[in-house]
């Protein structure tokens, strides 16, 4: 049996000061896409509570200075693979403050992932492709292609089943059921997007892509 696992816990178990053996934490500028092969969400609080192989996902960004002013920046997607600690584990990024150490560092990302003991662990590293219009909303997919294939950080057991793409499965919005067709994902995500917009963004759109 598995002892990892993903606790999904209430707003105000979060802000409590209970803290749970074997927390898997970060530093505020990484923002936590997925564990194990699943998707999560900031209500998440992952728990690893073995030594066992495990995966994150993640991506780093924040406010760094560009020249006089302030600018945001932001990784790709991540995918972190190291073993796991049966203290609480927290991940970590060098500082960084302006967009030249940003750029920098999404060339060579680089963390440190220590236990509250202080015990450093290793882990290997690679960025997570993705393809289509929004890749981000399909981070469970990709990571499960990933996985399947032969990637540094690669985890063969975390390959779970694939859920169909979002523009081709059958959701009811407030606007019916969507349909769409096309030679590829991307073209799918565009064309469900666009029927879910309202018609003044999608006459926006229109007179955007006429421009292009």
């Amino acid at each position: 049996m598995k002892l990892a696992k993903i606790t999904l816990i209430t707003t105000t178990l979060v802000a409590s000061t209970v803290s749970f053996a074997g927390t898997l934490s970060a530093s505020s500028a990484i923002s936590f896409l997925a564990f194990d092969g699943h998707r999560v969400t900031k209500k998440t609080v992952m728990q690893i509570n073995d030594t066992n192989t495990h995966q994150v996902v993640v991506d780093v960004g924040g406010i760094v200075r560009s020249g006089s002013s302030s600018d945001f920046f932001s990784t790709d997607p991540i995918v972190l693979t190291f073993k796991g600690s049966l203290d609480d584990i927290n991940i970590s990024t060098p500082y960084i403050s302006n967009t030249m150490q940003a750029e920098r560092y999404k060339k060579s990302p680089k963390f440190k992932i220590t236990t509250n003991t202080g015990q450093q662990i290793d882990y290997k590293w690679d960025y997570l492709r993705g393809e289509g219009f929004m890749p981000n909303a399909r981070i469970q997919e990709n990571l499960a292609e990933y996985n399947a294939g032969n990637g540094v950080a690669a985890v063969k057991m975390f390959t779970v089943a694939k859920s169909a793409p979002v523009a081709m499965q059958n959701m009811k919005t407030k606007k019916g059921k969507i349909v769409v067709s096309g030679e590829n994902v991307a073209e799918q995500q565009l064309q469900y997007w666009f029927q879910q917009a309202d018609k003044a963004t999608q006459k926006r759109f229109l007179k955007w892509a006429k421009k292009q």
